[in-house]
């Protein structure tokens, strides 16, 4: 039912503290009830005292820190009451709870073990008594059937939480790899079995970034070195898009392209990819690569409409096409080492808040002549 999975969800999220209090003081209410209501003992089990343990059971098991430990402790208690004569507690109401804990946790051999304990050595006493006395053995059976039903079911319904709990990590581990790739509303929208995802924007601002002769000399450079100095480079550019607000797109050898007001429509597009771009353009200033020789970057940015959606069925892609991404690129690959290249457009759209310099008219391929600007920085 939705509502008992709400509260399960809100329970799993309190402070353990706050919810061993509540499950303790849960066990000792119980535990009252099933004094009261308990034939004495020796006489077959009252159903309230097996139903409140099932039910403590289940609420135990969203937060138990100690598994084997509280079996341990609660069967060894249980153990102890049984030397003396007391009026029908049914310790097995906690124990059941410490059962369930720990087959949940994943300890089933400690948990068979003492679950088929619990019913056998009672029984073997009693067969003992019965032995002594001469008389029949048969009513051992109506004896026994209570008792491996209340095990079989708190067996069972650690089980069940157990595998719960098993779908649930690894349904986190596939999110958390299709987040690796796909924006998370659109890894929303996969899941939710959207045969075709593609989506228009009228207004967003896409950036590439390459590292300059960065390919070549990598012919000259231990494999190992090479990638580890790229991601480690990488890794700060992801923590700038984090930082700013942009969609990483993804990386093509030593090129990095990252577009924002997308999948999310923004209207400060354009600043926060220029924020990013300078924050680039600062953390590769002073770097070397493997064998000491300093690096340099060139970064191209251009804002308009694009076109994204999600390629592929095997190996998802969150892409990007238009106009404004072949101009972004063009704005990369025709531009200057060190410098941030953009178009006019963009520049229109960053407005007087950042310092331009006019490079003028350059050739870009496909496009003819355009006047570009380098971004110096924010006044």
């Amino acid at each position: 039912m939705t509502w008992i999975r709400r509260i399960g969800e809100r329970l799993t999220q309190l402070p353990s503290r706050v919810v061993d209090i509540g499950l303790a003081a849960g066990l000792a209410a119980a535990i009252s009830v099933a004094i009261r209501t308990s034939p004495p003992q020796g006489d077959p089990p009252d159903v309230v005292a097996y139903g409140l343990g099932l039910a403590i059971a289940g609420l135990s098991l969203f937060r138990r820190r100690w598994p084997l430990g509280v079996l341990v402790a609660s069967f060894l208690t249980y153990q102890v009451y049984n030397l003396f004569d007391y009026p029908g507690l049914f310790p097995a109401v906690p124990l059941s709870v410490a059962l369930a804990t720990a087959w949940a946790a994943g300890h089933f051999g400690w948990a068979l073990g003492i679950a088929t304990w619990v019913i056998a050595a009672p029984l073997g006493f009693i067969a003992y008594e019965m032995w002594i006395e001469d008389r029949g053995t048969l009513g051992l059976l109506g004896r026994a059937l209570p008792d491996m039903a209340m095990m079989a079911a708190v067996l069972l319904l650690g089980e069940s939480v157990r595998s719960r709990r098993a779908l649930q990590e690894e349904q986190e581990k596939s999110d958390r790899l299709l987040l690796n790739v796909l924006p998370e509303p659109i890894a929303d929208r996969l899941k939710n079995s959207e045969e075709v995802i593609a989506d228009a924007y009228p207004e967003a601002t896409v950036m590439f970034a390459d590292l300059v002769d960065f390919t070549a000399r990598s012919g000259k450079i231990e494999p190992e070195a090479m990638v580890q100095a790229l991601d480690d480079l990488f890794t700060s550019f992801d923590e700038f898009a984090d930082r700013h607000g942009l969609e990483k797109i993804k990386t093509i050898g030593d090129a990095y392209m990252a577009a924002a007001g997308i999948p999310v429509p923004r209207p400060d597009h354009a600043e926060a990819v220029a924020k990013m771009a300078l924050a680039i353009r600062d953390e590769v200033d002073g770097r070397v690569d493997p064998d000491g020789a300093p690096l340099a970057i060139r970064i191209g940015i251009d804002s308009g409409p694009v076109v994204a959606g999600v390629i592929g069925r095997n190996k998802f892609i969150y892409d990007l096409w238009g106009d404004t991404v072949n101009m972004a690129s063009r704005m990369e690959s025709q531009g200057v080492a060190g410098q941030i290249q953009v178009t006019q457009r963009t520049r229109q759209r960053l407005g007087s808040s950042y310092r331009f310099e006019r490079r003028g008219q350059i050739d870009v391929k496909g496009k003819g002549e355009m006047v570009t600007y380098f971004l110096v920085g924010k006044r």
